[in-house]
């Protein structure tokens, strides 16, 4: 069941891969787009091959809605949502689309969302090279076990002749050499970024999406809603947040790496909602917002259809600022040594190198920086990677106005 929604490729997840792949090649064979229906199948495969059906899953409704946008989509009028029919007495008559026909016309407009995002991405070349960065990491956590073996075990038997420690430089063989047990520091920064990745992500996500759900109801609702939310986003703003999380840490032993993620959230999102709010207060006088108003829509249908589209470029910039700032305190708390040690892990690897001497020997510099360097290289990514952002969801720059 575990390899069904792994984050590490596995036979289960090629086999999913493979399954779900066989979809958009068969819409592309269907609509005689073979180049579009190959590029969905291999899409699908690596998807699901990386993360089984957390990644398998999505790509079937991707790549899918590309084809069927090669196919279907007309410029000029995508889908008309009425047709021109003649009747037996010689009238004019509208025929109504069908759900089919609505589902397909849907469908390819996603699509040509899809293709659009991904020309922005490439027409910014700082962003594109952000998204690469990130993509070899990724690569690198999800793939690079396949090849390279996890080396967990003490070699007391690669100490070499006269060597006061276990420690050795980059060589052939240990291309960014061996650490204090003799174990190949390679084999550990391929195998150590993907908890504190996943920690990042999960606490940068639910930083954002606490931000923009109270901050948007603070906004549209007011009043004594508005008032509690900014006392309580005030109150957190206050507190140092380091070292409040060195104070808990020392207490709670956080043996689920959720609890932590979710510790991160909730000292996180007050900065996004006060700006969200702020945002909101000057949509909500817009015509459409008064008009779903007027409607009674609901608060749901508002925030999700009236007020997010307007504010995706900043959520998702957000988003990624969370996750830098959560993974800097992550790896903070494990140089400290306030959490649970877990290896393989990039900050295990920072906190067992200071305290086993590494900063006084030339032979192990390579166990300090490769995981330093990594950790840096990401986050530069993750910087670079927004400039792109905001022009894939923002249409003035999608369009180059």
């Amino acid at each position: 069941m575990g390899d069904l929604f792994a984050t590490t490729a596995t036979p289960t997840g090629f086999i999913i891969g493979c399954l779900c792949g066989l979809i958009p090649l068969i819409v592309g064979i269907h609509y005689r787009k073979f180049r579009a229906g190959i590029i969905g199948f291999i899409a699908c495969v690596l998807s699901g091959f990386a993360c089984g059906l957390f990644g398998g899953v999505p790509m079937i409704i991707i790549s899918s809605s590309v084809v069927v946008s090669y196919a279907y989509v007309n410029r000029q009028d995508p889908f008309a949502m009425y047709d021109l029919a003649q009747t037996d007495d010689g009238q004019t008559a509208l025929l109504q689309e069908n759900s089919r026909e609505a589902f397909l016309r849907g469908l390819a407009q996603f699509g040509d969302r899809v293709r659009s995002s991904l020309k922005a991405l490439t027409r910014n070349k700082t962003g594109f090279i952000g998204f690469l960065g990130i993509m070899f990491f990724v690569l690198m956590t999800v793939f690079g076990p396949l090849f390279i073996e996890y080396d967990g075990q003490i070699h007391m038997d690669r100490r070499l002749p006269g060597a006061t420690s276990l420690f050795q430089g980059p060589s052939e063989e240990f291309p960014l050499g061996l650490d204090w047990q003799g174990r190949d520091v390679l084999s550990h920064v391929i195998y150590g970024g993907q908890s504190l990745i996943m920690i990042a992500l999960q606490a940068g996500l639910m930083a954002t999406i606490i931000g923009f759900v109270f901050g948007a109801a603070a906004g549209l609702l007011g009043g004594a809603v508005d008032q509690f939310l900014i006392a309580l986003s005030n109150f957190i703003l206050t507190i140092p947040q380091f070292p409040l999380l060195l104070v808990l840490a020392s207490l709670v032993s956080f043996d689920n790496p959720f609890y932590l993620a979710l510790l991160f959230a909730l000292l996180n999102w007050p900065s996004l909602m006060r700006a969200v709010r702020a945002q909101v207060l000057s949509l909500r006088e817009r015509d459409y917002v008064q008009a779903a108003v007027a409607l009674d829509l609901g608060l749901r249908h508002i925030i999700l259809n009236e007020v997010f589209p307007n504010m995706v470029s900043y959520v998702a910039v957000n988003a990624i600022f969370s996750l830098r700032s959560a993974m800097y305190a992550v790896v903070g708390l494990v140089v400290l040594g306030l959490v649970p040690l877990r290896e393989p892990d990039w900050g295990v690897m920072i906190f067992m190198g200071r305290q086993q001497g590494a900063l006084f020997n030339p032979n192990a510099s390579a166990m300090l920086l490769a995981p330093i360097i990594a950790i840096s290289l990401f986050q530069l990514s993750l910087v670079l990677f927004t400039r792109s952002m905001e022009e894939i969801f923002n249409p003035r720059l999608r369009s180059g106005v």
